[in-house]
């Protein structure tokens, strides 16, 4: 009998020890996929948030120089209204026939550059929603960098080597929780690591 128990006992440490090889190698490939999606995302996201950042500060001093150049305009409806009260005065005090047509012609004028201005103010607000838009890609941004600082901290975790005057552990404290762009020389160096 006790022989059976030695054979049982062998089969089952093998059929143990073949279900744990099965275990690490199917452990190895999901490593493999996951420092895969590591590299790519390594190699994607600062591109991205490059990108995002880019369009972001485009579209602000876009939106600046267009509010300068509204205010600017807006300053200039100012002053045509105020001249356009000068000629009415002027117009009213000219004979019946000539002043009809002189308030004619400034009615229109006023006319049209009330409009002008009705529409520097739709302009305006148009923008304002656009500043909105901007402070939601700021938010993209930030959650971009958060990903960004994970996937680097994912990296680290997988052995990419440091140098030896910055310490794993300190990269990492670095990476943690950060929510803003990280130094540029950091990023370089660990995609660098991953091979990107």
């Amino acid at each position: 009998m006790e022989e059976k128990n030695w054979e049982e006992i062998v089969h089952k440490l093998k059929k143990e020890i073949s279900d744990l090889a099965e275990y690490v190698d199917k452990t190895r490939r999901g490593v493999d996929d996951v420092a895969m999606t590591v590299k790519v995302g390594a190699e994607t996201i600062p591109d991205t948030s490059d990108r995002i950042k880019s369009v972001t500060d485009g579209l602000e001093d876009a939106a600046n120089r267009i509010m300068g150049i509204l205010e600017g305009a807006m300053r200039e409806q100012d002053r045509i209204q105020g001249l356009l009260a000068v000629l009415k005065d002027w117009a009213a005090a000219l004979p019946e026939k000539d002043g009809r047509e002189g308030l004619g012609i400034i009615d229109v004028l006023e006319s049209m550059t009330g409009k002008t201005k009705e529409n520097m103010m739709d302009i305006f607000t148009s923008l304002s929603f656009h500043d909105l838009s901007g402070q939601q890609l700021r938010k993209i941004m930030k959650s971009i960098a958060e990903v960004e600082s994970r996937i680097l901290a994912l990296g680290l975790s997988f052995g990419i080597e440091v140098d030896k005057d910055e310490e794993k552990e300190d990269l990492l404290n670095k990476l943690q929780g950060s929510s803003e762009s990280l130094d540029q020389d950091v990023v370089d160096r660990i995609l660098k690591e991953l091979g990107a």
